[in-house]
């Protein structure tokens, strides 16, 4: 019995040691799991009923399965990691980890970018993918690196339209005087004074307050953003302008991407390049129910006189083209030619 005894405390006394050497296994399992686990804040300009939230938390679901879980993307919108300028000034310093933005919230850290921004640039969709997907679009891309930002691919937020609350607009003289909200862009600018308007930035937070005290009486957004932001009860007509196709870009903050792991970065690139054609397709199909949508709100829409707008806004290209760059420009312009 004593023999018995003793084997039992023999075997109870290995139990306890082997399980000591194996708690230390997987505490350091625990801890390289932990230091591998990263958390990135996305943001975005619009509200979660835009688009942009479905694109980007499609984003987060192909970056978590292509990462097994290590990497977590949490999704922001509008507002919530600051205004539509503090997105990408906070992706310089790292407190904004990733972002969805427009080209016209780009232009003041990236000049060139001021290109695709140009009236009645793009004639169609393809045209406008063609260049952004070709060497162009991937130079312009290539600029970000050296002020903070990495940018992934290029997306699609509808083309932009003049949406206003008391006068239809058909012809640029439609537009003169109006005050009309437009990004901070200096090409925006340009673009809706060469029609006699009256160009005022205001964040896109703001605007539905803005139309609605008359701090300004329309706006040029794709229909997209009038649905999410619900400009269509403050407002009466749209224009079919189309005057820009509003790309758009998924980026990093680099401080930020190159501190996660290399497999992990080669996973997140991989999902954003997935993204890009979800993106796009999304965009297409939800403007135009955003189309539909708004005219059973009441929106009267209308047909523009495309030449004329085109015309009237052609003096910008002579503006902008040593600002952003004559070769840059005369390149875009031969591209969306060809």
């Amino acid at each position: 019995m004593t023999s018995n005894i003793a084997r039992r405390a023999l075997l109870t006394r290995a139990t306890i040691a082997a399980a000591g050497l194996a708690m230390p296994a997987i505490s350091r399992s625990g801890r390289a799991f932990a230091q591998g686990a990263v958390t990135l804040k996305l943001g975005h300009p619009d509200t979660p009923l835009h688009p942009t939230q479905a694109v980007a938390t499609k984003f987060s679901e192909l970056v978590a399965a292509k990462t097994g879980g290590a990497v977590r993307i949490q999704v922001f919108s509008g507002g919530q990691l600051g205004s539509e300028v503090n997105i990408v000034s906070g992706m310089q310093t790292g407190i904004v980890d990733m972002a969805f933005h427009t080209t016209g919230f780009l232009e003041s850290f990236f000049p060139r970018i001021q290109v695709l921004d140009l009236p009645f640039l793009f004639r169609d969709a393809k045209t406008a993918e063609g260049v952004l997907d070709g060497p162009i679009g991937q130079g312009l891309l290539g600029d970000m690196p050296a002020k903070g930002i990495y940018g992934f691919v290029w997306g699609h937020y509808g083309w932009r339209e003049t949406e206003t609350a008391s006068q239809p607009v058909r012809e640029p003289s439609d537009l003169k005087g109006l005050k009309i909200r437009i990004q901070p862009g200096a090409v925006f600018a340009a673009s809706f004074r060469a029609c006699g308007a009256i160009p005022v930035v205001m964040d896109l937070s703001e605007v539905y307050i803005g139309i609605s005290q008359k701090t300004v009486g329309g706006v040029e957004l794709p229909f997209l953003a009038i649905v999410s932001s619900k400009i269509y009860e403050v407002t009466k007509f749209a224009g079919l302008t189309n005057h820009v196709y509003n790309a758009g870009a998924l980026m990093a903050s680099k401080v930020k991407f190159d501190r996660v792991e290399a497999a992990h970065r080669n996973a997140i690139r991989e999902a954003a390049a997935e993204i890009q054609s979800i993106w796009r397709a999304t965009v297409a199909e939800k403007t135009q129910e955003g189309r539909a949508f708004c005219a059973q709100k009441g929106m009267q829409i209308d047909d523009t006189n495309f030449a004329a707008f085109r015309a009237a806004m052609a003096p910008v290209y002579d503006e902008f083209r040593d600002k952003i760059g004559a070769d840059l420009v005369s390149q875009v312009l031969k591209a969306v030619q060809a």
